[in-house]
C-alpha cells in the first residue's frame, strides 16, 4: 500500500509540475546548466539532458515520444503507461534526454546535472548551481527556471 501511495504522490506532483511549468519550458532563447545536490525531491519539466542518481522512486514521463533513457542500478520497473517509467526502490543512476520530459526522484543521496530549458522543484535539503545563482533547498521548496 505504501508503495501505491509514493506512485500516486509522484504522479501528482509531476501533474502540477506540468501545469506550473507549461510556459517556463517553452519560452527562452537559449539553454541553462543546474547541478544540485540533497535529500528529498528533485522534480524538472523541459526539454535537454539530466543526469541523475540516488535512492528512492524515480519516475520518468516522455510526453513528446522522443526521449532518450539510460537506467542503471537497482529497482523494480513498472510502466504504468506507453509514456511513464517508474523505479521504486531505485538506486542508480539515469541519463535522460528529450524535448518534453518530466523526471522525479524522491528520495536521499541526489545529484543531477541538467541542460537545457525548463523547471524544476528542488525540496527537502541540499544545495544548488545554475548559470546565475547559487542556493539552498528547504522543505519549504525552491521552484528553479532555466534557463
Amino acid at each position: 500500500m505504501k508503495h501505491k501511495s509514493v506512485i500516486a504522490l509522484t504522479v501528482a506532483l509531476s501533474a502540477v509540475l506540468l501545469m506550473t511549468a507549461a510556459a517556463g519550458a517553452e519560452q527562452g532563447g537559449g539553454t541553462g546548466t543546474l547541478t544540485a545536490q540533497g535529500d528529498g525531491l528533485a522534480a524538472m519539466r523541459g526539454n535537454g539532458s539530466i543526469a541523475i542518481s540516488g535512492s528512492g522512486v524515480l519516475t520518468i514521463r516522455d510526453l513528446a515520444g522522443d526521449a532518450q533513457i539510460e537506467v542503471t542500478g537497482e529497482g523494480h520497473k513498472r510502466e504504468p503507461n506507453e509514456r511513464t517509467v517508474v523505479y521504486a526502490g531505485f538506486d542508480g543512476k539515469a541519463q535522460i534526454s528529450g524535448s518534453n520530459i518530466v523526471v522525479t526522484l524522491k528520495g536521499k543521496n541526489i545529484k543531477l546535472e541538467a541542460t537545457g530549458t525548463g523547471k524544476f522543484l528542488l525540496r527537502g535539503h541540499g544545495k544548488y548551481h545554475t548559470d546565475k545563482e547559487d542556493g539552498e533547498w528547504t522543505e519549504r521548496g525552491k521552484v528553479i527556471t532555466l534557463p
